[in-house]
């Protein structure tokens, strides 16, 4: 019978260094995210917190927006603090991003952690536990708390795991999603992570004014390149006439990801300063779109990515679906060759 694959990295003596550095650590410790944070984010952060609580860690998380209203359901949301703290933190721990600055303020603390999935990024420390293969940031932190002590995982901290690991592999649709994506999953669930509950929570709770919202972010769908990209605009006037905000748009470029032919989807979200253009894009494969995001600064996943540029709407649109086309293009040559 095959083994499991936890069963295997016990007896084959595994060890994540991290474990061993945060065992070590008696003084305070800070667990933050990214900000304008996703269910990966917030659910690895969460999970944490709890287990080191747990383990009678001296223990703060925070992060610079408020929790989104599809996550407000998970458990000790409530402990979350706003960034920026003055208290300086003997470690800080950054989970679901490429580095520190991602949190949009000042952190302050003498060490800094890694915990994340994202492809590059910056090197905080030699403890850091990066793998760009994992399906989620919560996949990763289910092996640290799996291989530390996987008795003090309950209901709650799988709960915050699983919504990771869900919305990160778009409910295990995305080509990320693998065995051990369901092995960990199954495992959560297991332990108490209720996969109906959790999915009605995150997913069918909009209120009539984010449905506003949608209906006029679909409005100005466009198509490019014979219907393989398709870009959806949210203005901020759109937020202002229905009293919503950018956390209510998660999810929103998925409609446009699902269209009959589209191979690449973005959603360019205006900032209040009306200048700045904070992106998403999705692929289905054949554009590796974390390269299209890195090209404006961003980074991210080979089928989903991200980025923010200050300019011109139609300039900035222009670059992007260029930039895109030339990435199609490529691929389709290559495709021809073979």
């Amino acid at each position: 019978m095959k083994k499991r694959i936890y069963e295997v990295m016990k007896m084959e003596g595994y060890v994540i260094p991290i474990i061993e550095r945060l065992k070590r650590e008696e003084g305070s410790i800070l667990i933050f995210t990214h900000e304008n944070p996703d269910g990966d984010g917030i659910g690895s952060m969460l999970a944490l917190y709890q287990f080191l609580k747990k383990k009678n860690k001296n223990v703060v998380a925070a992060m610079k927006d408020n929790v989104p209203h599809i996550y407000d359901f998970l458990p000790y949301n409530q402990e979350i603090k706003k960034l920026p703290l003055d208290k300086t933190f003997d470690v800080g721990i950054i989970v679901d991003a490429a580095g520190a600055y991602r949190a949009g303020v000042e952190i302050k603390a003498k060490e800094i952690l890694r915990i994340d999935h994202h492809i590059g990024g910056v090197f905080e420390s030699i403890y850091d536990y990066i793998n760009p293969y994992a399906a989620a940031t919560t996949y990763l932190v289910g092996e640290i708390l799996r291989n530390w002590d996987e008795e003090a995982i309950d209901a709650d901290i799988a709960t915050c795991l699983y919504v990771g690991l869900m919305t990160d592999t778009g409910s295990f649709r995305y080509n990320n999603t693998n065995e051990k994506t369901f092995e960990m999953a199954e495992f959560l669930v297991k332990k108490g992570a209720n996969p109906s509950y959790i999915s009605h929570m995150v997913f069918e709770r909009n209120s009539l004014n984010v449905l506003k919202l949608l209906q006029k972010t679909l409005s100005t769908i466009e198509l490019y390149e014979d219907g393989k990209i398709a870009v959806l605009t949210v203005f901020r006037d759109f937020l202002e006439e229905t009293g919503t905000t950018e956390e209510d748009t998660e999810g929103f470029v998925h409609f446009a990801r699902g269209l009959d032919g589209v191979e690449v989807a973005i959603i360019m979200i205006q900032r209040e300063d009306r200048k700045t253009w904070r992106i998403s894009i999705r692929g289905k494969g054949k554009v590796d779109v974390q390269k299209i995001a890195k090209c404006f600064g961003g980074g991210g996943h080979k089928d989903a990515a991200g980025c923010r540029v200050i300019g011109d709407y139609h300039e900035v649109k222009q670059k992007l679906i260029n930039e895109i086309a030339t990435n199609l293009s490529k691929y389709e040559e290559l495709v021809e060759v073979k």
